[in-house]
């Protein structure tokens, strides 16, 4: 089976959406099935390029990763759309899956996103009516695509850095808080939330920090814990880093934890997430300064393995070739 990829761009430097389909197209590699990606950075914004390109390449079926502020900075892709449409229809036999990494945003009147929501709803209409199959990472996603489909499969996204077959208790790791991801995520631990960080550095009794990924302002110290600022590792440096470490921070919305593949990092690592949000209700696994640290650990490993990439390669496997139920 050869089937494309779409992402709005590819690594290197390491990008979660793009990371991620790497890691499926590896999975689904020895499944039998091959991918070509396309990244909205290397064609031309054009309903004509997209639809020129998958007519050229006649897969088997498309694969679209859609986060629609990767491939347009109102979040409003159009041209992306459009080009599908014109493919999807083209022909017979042209199968469309859909991920949704992200689906609207919404905001305040002052807010681009405020003015825009409509569109961008009406083009997430759009992509559920030309797909397939569909996804995401999220049972609120799923929510918000209903008054179209219900035929919406939840899969929680997978580590983009490894799984390892095994991971060592924390007490046999050093007392190392990594900090990993994006520059926007890692601004959040450095700024706002560098007090939690400092908590969790006293309360795990940690003796030093690693900031991992590209450079941003970050303290000499936290609570006395040395930072050690290693800029962007490799997927396997990352993956020793943490097998190797008791902790890992990140600021994050506990209900999209699901969706975070910083997250899904440390939980196939078996390092004890550390999450600086305030939030009742329903999350995966994460520590706040209360409980167990290595039942954190323990019970959020658990919950990763339930959908590690293997399983959801499987998964993907099935709906591009159809045998999901159909909507």
């Amino acid at each position: 089976m050869r089937i494309v990829q779409i992402a709005p761009s590819l690594p290197p430097p390491a990008e979660g959406v793009g990371s991620y389909a790497v890691a499926l197209a590896r999975a689904l590699e020895g499944r039998g099935i091959a991918t070509r990606f396309l990244a909205a950075t290397e064609i031309s914004r054009e309903a004509e390029a997209i639809a020129a390109f998958l007519k050229t390449e006649r897969p088997d079926a498309v694969l679209l990763h859609y986060a629609n502020y990767g491939y347009q900075s109102r979040g409003c892709p159009v041209w992306l759309v459009d080009g599908l449409d014109r493919w999807r229809n083209g022909g017979p036999g042209r199968r469309l899956v859909t991920f949704f990494h992200e689906v609207w945003a919404s905001g305040p009147p002052w807010r681009s996103s405020f003015w825009l929501l409509a569109l961008q709803r009406r083009l997430a209409a759009r992509l559920v009516r030309l797909s397939d199959s569909l996804a995401t990472s999220l049972e609120i996603y799923k929510g918000l695509l209903q008054p179209w489909t219900r035929d919406v499969e939840v899969l929680p996204v997978f580590s983009t850095v490894g799984e390892p077959a095994g991971v060592p208790p924390l007490a046999e790791r050093a007392r190392r808080i990594v900090v990993f991801g994006g520059e926007g995520v890692r601004r959040r631990a450095w700024g706002p939330f560098l007090p939690s960080l400092a908590a969790a550095v006293h309360a795990l009794k940690a003796t030093e920090i690693c900031d991992v990924g590209a450079p941003v302002d970050a303290p000499a110290s936290v609570n006395g814990a040395p930072v050690r600022r290693l800029g962007p590792l490799s997927g396997e440096e990352v993956s020793a880093l943490l097998l190797g470490s008791a902790a890992g921070f990140l600021a994050y919305p506990p209900d999209f934890l699901p969706k975070s593949t910083i997250f899904a990092a440390y939980c196939s690592h078996g390092a004890l997430p550390v999450c600086a949000w305030d939030q009742d209700g329903e999350a995966p696994p994460y520590w706040r300064g209360a409980g167990d640290p290595q039942a954190v650990a323990t019970a959020a490993h658990d919950w990763y393995a339930a959908h590690s990439l293997e399983r959801q390669a499987e998964r993907f496997r099935a709906l591009l070739a159809g045998e999901s139920a159909g909507r």
